[in-house]
């Protein structure tokens, strides 16, 4: 036995044609897919402070 599409009824009333049941309802335009973050250029990175010695460390 064939399973039942739960949406078949809900299309089948608002599509225009029967020609145009395709599974997507009132033919809706497909969801863009997001696009993938852009990765932060290496330049605009800080980098961390150089190490210093102390004064005191270099007085001994």
């Amino acid at each position: 036995m064939e399973k039942d599409n739960y949406l078949k009824n809900a299309e089948l009333s608002t599509e225009q044609n029967y020609n145009m049941i395709d599974g997507i309802p009132n033919n809706a335009p497909l969801p863009v897919p997001q696009a993938l973050p852009e990765e932060k250029p290496k330049y605009r990175v800080k980098e961390p402070p150089a190490k210093r010695r102390s004064r005191e460390r270099e007085e001994r």
